[in-house]
């Protein structure tokens, strides 16, 4: 343990947009309620949260990374002094705990100057296996989790279970710390839209893995047979494949781009139920946002999904990933408004309890005592 008896943690995230900063941030807002921690930050001088991390006033080592590929390249070629840089300010404020809080394409160059500061490595591996579309190639080795660390955060049995299996990690150095909301708070929106149908969101990155054009066929088959429901789809991808479903049908609004975290909020305000139709999956950065929001979800039995949303108490589970199964779910909520009054206090009250980011930051210095206890630093 540290021989002043305070816990110096470093949270490490050099991306500029999307989940990883977003979490970086609510991480170190969350551990700075501990008197027995001294909370330190590596974070991009170009991330798009910056100024709410300055805001925090932390102990801040700011790195130049990229804005866009000519920039990436020229910083690349310095990666050699930013190792260095990183390493001294390790060394010289006495990091006990380096926190990876998501991979970037420079986490890899970088963890050997945390082993030589002699402070312990925390991976946290938002995925253990890269998802179909996005594996193969250098970014399978670029964002795999390290073999190195000391301790490792998992935001799902399913993703400690792989990374036991798969990476050879013994299973005492996991812990399975869930994912916290990641939006600003949303006062909860009405039971119902006013014209009485359910308002079903899609939201996230557009990718086949999804399985969006599954749910477009099951929203399909529901409004043939008269059910009153909408559905929203918000996020960046490509679309193309997928317009000729949309065209011609009812009740869909599309906003196909990238939406920032800090305006998370607003896309579930305007929701009943958010749709996971997924076909592979380790676990949902949104789900604890939606349940904040005290929206249910729906989603397939996949992956780690049936560990955050929990069947008749905050949401559905589907009983296979077909657009029929996924009709079925949304039937169920479309025509009994108890049913979905009573998933949304499940929802709110499972974020509550399980979900908060105290439960996530007590995890967090649990698992950094236990990783110097096991003289990992």
């Amino acid at each position: 343990m540290p021989s002043s008896g305070r816990l110096r943690i470093l949270l490490w995230h050099w991306g500029r947009r999307g989940a990883g900063p977003r979490y970086t941030l609510e991480l170190a807002r969350a551990l700075m309620r501990y008197p027995e921690a001294e909370i330190h930050l590596s974070v991009s001088r170009e991330c798009e949260l910056i100024p709410e991390f300055r805001a925090l006033n932390l102990p801040m080592l700011e790195i130049r990374t990229y804005s866009n590929a000519p920039s990436a390249l020229l910083s690349s070629l310095n990666i050699l002094s930013t190792r260095k840089k990183f390493a001294r300010y390790l060394a010289e404020n006495r990091i006990d705990i380096v926190n990876s809080t998501m991979s970037h394409y420079w986490s890899r160059f970088i963890t050997s100057s945390v082993k030589s500061s002699g402070a312990a490595l925390l991976n946290t591996v938002h995925d253990a296996v890269l998802h179909p579309g996005e594996d193969g190639g250098l970014k399978s080795w670029f964002f795999q989790p390290f073999s190195d660390a000391d301790g490792y955060i998992a935001f799902s049995h399913h993703v400690a279970r792989q990374l036991s299996g798969l990476h050879n990690i013994p299973p005492e150095k996991i812990a399975v710390i869930p994912l916290a909301p990641l939006s600003d708070p949303v006062f909860p929106c009405a039971n119902r839209a006013d014209n009485d149908h359910l308002r079903l969101l899609f939201f996230g990155r557009i990718l086949p893995y999804k399985g969006l054009e599954r749910l477009i066929e099951a929203y399909a088959l529901l409004r043939r047979e008269g059910v009153p429901i909408t559905l929203q789809i918000t996020g960046a991808g490509d679309m193309r494949k997928l317009m000729p479903l949309v065209n011609g049908l009812p009740g869909i609004g599309i906003h196909n781009h990238w939406v920032p975290e800090t305006k998370m909020g607003s896309v579930f305000a305007s929701a009943d139920v958010i749709v996971l139709p997924y076909l592979e999956s380790s676990q949902s950065g949104i789900v604890a946002s939606a349940f904040a929001a005290g929206v249910p979800a729906i989603a397939t039995p996949i992956g780690g999904l049936p560990e955050q949303i929990t069947d008749g108490v905050n949401g559905l589970i589907a009983a296979d990933t077909s657009p029929t199964a996924l009709a079925q779910a949304i039937r169920r909520l479309a025509e009994d408004d108890a049913l979905l009054s009573h998933l949304r206090q499940g929802a709110l009250h499972t974020v509550q309890q399980q979900y908060s980011w105290d439960v996530v930051s007590t995890g967090v210095i649990a698992l950094s005592r236990k990783c110097l206890g096991a003289g990992g630093a």
